[in-house]
């Protein structure tokens, strides 16, 4: 099995901090320095506490995993060379809608995206209380 496109590598390193919070790698993920060429070290026992240093790189089925939690429902389409998806809240509204030359980039930024807005809409509320 090969490791993670550097375009996926680059995007966990650059949204570390939306994607994998709890900074654990577990067994089928990746760990890479941050900051460092994408030539990640593949995670096959049991799970790990990354340091700072480092950055997770979550394996495809946790990305998607987590992005079922983080919405109603979502697709994930193929398409000349190219992967889109778009994730739905309960209403049906489009909550991101994303394209990516690899699958798992597709759905990190659809989760980088929903996350962050998620974080924004909360600060604002708070900001608008006091």
């Amino acid at each position: 099995m090969s490791g993670p496109s550097e375009a996926y590598v680059t995007l966990c390193q650059r949204f570390a901090r939306w994607l994998t919070s709890d900074r654990r790698a577990e067994p089928g993920d990746w760990v890479v320095a941050r900051g460092a060429l994408p030539q990640a070290a593949r995670v096959v026992t049991e799970p790990v506490v990354v340091g700072n240093a480092e950055v997770v790189v979550p394996r495809l089925e946790r990305l998607l995993t987590d992005l079922s939690r983080e919405c109603a429902a979502f697709v994930l389409d193929y398409s000349s060379g190219e992967y889109a998806c778009v994730a739905f809240d309960e209403q049906g509204r489009t909550l991101a809608n994303v394209v990516a030359g690899d699958p798992a980039a597709a759905l990190a930024q659809a989760l980088v995206f929903i996350r962050a807005e998620r974080a924004a809409q909360t600060t604002e509320e708070k900001g608008e209380k006091h």
